[in-house]
């Protein structure tokens, strides 16, 4: 009797856990399968854009005005440390910043922050800089020191505090309440969840990415293209593989064009350069002729004289003339020439002669005396390694 009354028991406790097992799945299923709001609004595509769309219709090559979408300008302290970040010439960068943050600058003690955490024997040092920029009101320092920043957990353990990401948060939202944009586009972004929010929030980000891109601040524009381009969990679950149509390609396209036309060079790297057949005739070109005097990502260009169909001996010499335009800023063995000619090598193109070589460096010299080097790292997006 006692052994029948156990194996009921034991039926009865199987049952529940194979029941409470299924109401598990089903509420993953609701959760993560079924669409939310913002998905759903998500799924219409790019064209709910219509605001961006507009300024993208209405954009023009080239804005005359080189810094338009650059981070900070020449005559601001901290362009010349923040570019030499951005090319990782880091020993020139911390050189110039120490003495800027020794004056109680917050921003250049994040700067100086962001090139030094990745030392193990320098934690504690990057730690202090970035507590000294948030307590002088700089969010992004503190949200570098959130409990919940995995960089933190992984380079700065024991410096990473719940109080930080509070901090952070605060002082966004007093940006965000004097009309800076881009700090209520990152605290939306905080605290934003596509599997559970409605169609307004998404709605609210559209105009945040609109409202920055009429600042001229193009990272959230960057960022919503590849959320429509597929697999992103912003698209509804069952939707994630499927191709976008030609007709939402080429909105997405105007988008990238939009930023490129207002100089900045990402949006040609990341979109425009492996997209030529979704732009105008000759477009490419011309952003890539821009992108050298912005100073744009090293490989754009010299990528492009290197595979377009034309191989001429003069196209091959200005690749040329654009990677020893890189590696005249670089510190290291193996350099961007280096590359580009051991790429020619490979394609069994045969690699720039003495005579060529000299003629790239003269043109490479006429490219860096021209030049007007766009900033497109910032805080949130600073490119670290």
């Amino acid at each position: 009797m006692i052994k029948k009354i156990n194996l009921k028991l034991i039926m009865l406790s199987v049952l529940s856990l194979c029941a409470i097992a299924a109401l598990g799945f089903g509420s993953y299923v609701l959760y993560y399968i079924i669409p939310s709001g913002f998905q759903s609004r998500h799924a219409e595509g790019p064209k709910v854009l219509t605001e961006l769309l507009h300024m993208a219709e209405q954009s023009k090559p080239f804005n005359p005005d080189p810094y338009i979408a650059s981070t900070y300008r020449p005559e601001n302290p901290l362009y010349q440390p923040v570019l030499e970040i951005q090319r990782h010439r880091w020993d020139i960068a911390e050189k110039l910043l120490e003495p800027l943050a020794e004056k109680g600058n917050a921003d250049a003690m994040f700067w100086l922050a962001e090139i030094t955490y990745g030392s193990p024997y320098r934690a504690s040092r990057a730690a202090h800089l970035y507590q000294k920029s948030a307590e002088l009101g700089n969010p992004y320092a503190a949200l570098r020191l959130d409990v919940d920043n995995s960089d933190c957990q992984r380079f700065m353990f024991g410096y990473c505090k719940e109080k930080w990401g509070k901090l952070g948060r605060k002082l966004l939202k007093q940006r965000a309440d004097n009309s800076d944009v881009k700090a209520a586009y990152y605290l939306l972004k905080l605290d934003m969840n596509e599997f559970s929010n409605s169609a307004e929030v998404h709605k609210k980000l559209e105009k945040l990415v609109t409202e920055n891109a009429k600042q001229y601040y193009y990272h959230p524009l960057i960022r919503l293209i590849r959320t429509y381009l597929g697999g992103s969990s912003y698209s509804p679950y069952l939707d994630r593989n499927k191709e976008i149509s030609t007709e939402q390609w080429k909105i997405l396209m105007q988008f990238a064009m939009l930023a490129a036309n207002n100089n900045f060079p990402p949006a040609v790297a990341k979109y425009i350069y492996s997209n030529d057949n979704m732009t105008p005739k000759g477009y490419l070109s011309k952003v890539i002729g821009q992108s050298i005097l912005l100073e744009g990502k090293p490989y754009t260009c010299a990528s492009y004289y290197n595979e377009i169909e034309n191989k001429k001996r003069s196209n091959l010499i200005l690749g040329g003339a654009c990677a020893l335009a890189v590696t005249h800023f670089e510190k290291r063995n193996f350099t961007n020439f280096d590359l580009f000619q051991s790429i020619l090598s490979r394609k069994k193109i045969t690699p720039l002669s003495a005579d060529e070589i000299n003629q790239a460096k003269t043109l490479s010299e006429k490219i860096i005396e021209e030049q007007t080097p766009v900033i497109y790292i910032d805080e949130m997006n600073s490119e670290r390694m």
